[in-house]
């Protein structure tokens, strides 16, 4: 009985470097998503999710014999000094400014005034790293040689743009204070990096439009196109879809832009079960479900795109 005990618990307990994916459901966003004073127009609209597993014996076991289940090495989606409980944090963190930056978008898309203001906030830096001499936990980095963040990814890509050991000259605010400094790169994980790891993070200054949610226990960044056309429809009263049933998923930025996620397959599973018609996933996710029978799936770069997409396939219902 002992040993049975200390086998169980090592199945369950041993950290091993992989995240599991499993599968997941679509939320209708009609129950999800409240805009006073306007009602949804008809056809559902669904964000769809995955359940995320930490990387254990007994679920990499299940994930390797059981259909809708992916298996992804840890390194490739979190920095390796993230632990479950970082990275738990980082995804609550990372649904909160998705909701943010679906009524940012939605709201500009209805020609609402909407001012906002973009920065990415430091919350480790990386030993002995040229972060680490330029910025503390708490900063916050609004551009990059003269230009604004627009993304999480912004800061990567500038950095990813020169060889290790170029300099950058960067904006950001400590203490209330704008401050500048020039920070250079150096070669991390095989790429050039700045040393340091945080949270892209957008302050909605003016918001027009008061949206609330109401959902189940979901995190992470992928459903804020799903959100953003779910607020755009209830705001402008505007059947887009023609009445069809649609899901989705994809990141958005604060700029309308879609970027990738994590688990399409086992998204685009929810959304057939769902019944929806149209699927929409990033540019960057279509090869891996494009050939998938019984929906619509649509790849899209932006929110205006979707939209656009939407629009013309009410046309032609």
């Amino acid at each position: 009985m002992a040993i049975a005990a200390v086998v169980a618990a090592a199945l369950l307990l041993i950290p091993i470097p992989y995240i599991i994916f499993g599968p997941g459901a679509a939320v209708d966003l009609s129950a999800a998503i409240t805009v006073p004073s306007h009602r949804s127009p008809p056809g559902r609209f669904y964000l769809t999710d995955v359940n995320i597993l930490p990387g254990r014996p007994f679920f990499y076991a299940t994930a390797k014999v059981l259909p809708g289940f992916e298996i992804i090495r840890r390194r490739e989606l979190v920095p390796p000094s993230m632990s479950d409980r970082d990275l738990d944090r980082f995804l609550v963190d990372a649904m909160k400014q998705s909701q943010v930056n679906a009524q940012i978008v939605a709201e500009r898309a209805a020609g609402l005034p909407v001012t906002a203001k973009s920065s990415f906030v430091v919350l480790r830096t990386v030993r002995k790293s040229p972060g680490a001499r330029c910025f503390r936990p708490g900063d916050k980095i609004t551009d990059v040689g003269g230009r604004r963040l627009v993304d999480a990814d912004s800061l990567a890509k500038a950095a990813t743009a020169l060889p290790a050991g170029s300099s950058f000259v960067l904006g950001f605010v400590r203490a209330g204070r704008l401050r500048h400094i020039a920070c250079a790169t150096f070669k991390y994980q095989g790429k050039p990096r700045f040393g340091i790891t945080g949270q892209f993070q957008t302050e909605a200054y003016s918001l027009p439009v008061h949206v609330s949610y109401r959902l189940p226990n979901i995190n992470g960044s992928s459903a804020g196109l799903m959100f953003a056309l779910q607020i755009y429809r209830s705001i402008t009263a505007t059947d887009i879809s023609g009445g069809r049933d649609v899901a989705g998923t994809g990141v958005l930025g604060v700029d309308g832009r879609v970027g990738p996620i994590e688990g399409a397959r086992e998204k685009i599973r929810a959304a057939i079960k769902s019944k929806a018609s149209i699927f929409f996933v990033p540019v960057e996710n279509y090869a891996a479900i494009k050939h998938v029978a019984g929906i619509d799936v649509i790849p899209v770069k932006s929110f205006e795109q979707a939209l656009g997409a939407l629009k013309r396939a009410s046309a032609t219902k």
